[in-house]
């Protein structure tokens, strides 16, 4: 389709087409999928970390991996069922928010100076089979001295995750279609 006269070495762009760009651009089902996607690919890359590069999860570890599967479920439900509702990237967007809180208190357990770096106690894993409920969910949401043995790559990975998911539920909200 040519709209008219080819003036130099660029044909115009004809209108039908940008429009549908356009229109496409702006369809919530698009950032709805993307948030999907965007959560599948961080729960994939943790367990990436875990399986391949032998990097055991510590407690907050495993509490942003809470968030990041609520947060995918809620846009799973969000393309799911109406992508078109904002209930759904409103529910997204806060379990993103409260996963990048956790990151950032781990980020700030790996600067705090050794002398107030809480004690370490027992592994996680073991801790998930012998202690009760409310240790094991106290030590997920405190952290424990196991937190800071890991460099801070991953919960800084982590922390821009969240961000990136903040930012793909933003779109979702304000997008047209």
């Amino acid at each position: 389709m040519n709209t008219g006269p080819q003036s130099g070495a660029f044909a115009p762009v004809p209108t039908g087409w940008l429009a549908r760009v356009r229109a496409d651009y702006d369809r919530k089902e698009w950032w709805s999928l993307a948030a999907v996607a965007w959560s599948a690919m961080l729960l994939g890359g943790a367990l990436v970390l875990e399986h391949g590069f032998g990097l055991e999860p510590c407690a907050l570890c495993l509490n942003q991996r809470f968030w990041v599967v609520l947060g995918g479920v809620c846009a799973v439900a969000g393309f799911a069922h109406n992508p078109g509702n904002r209930l759904y990237p409103a529910l997204t967007t806060a379990a993103a928010l409260g996963g990048a809180y956790f990151a950032g208190k781990h980020i700030r357990l790996l600067t705090l100076p050794a002398d107030e770096v809480p004690r370490c106690g027992v592994e996680f894993s073991y801790m998930l089979d012998a202690f009760p409920v409310a240790d094991v969910l106290r030590a997920m949401v405190v952290g424990t001295g196991e937190c800071t043995d890991q460099a801070a790559t991953v919960p800084i990975l982590a922390l821009a995750g969240f961000v990136g998911m903040i930012a793909l539920s933003v779109m979702q909200w304000r997008s047209r279609g």
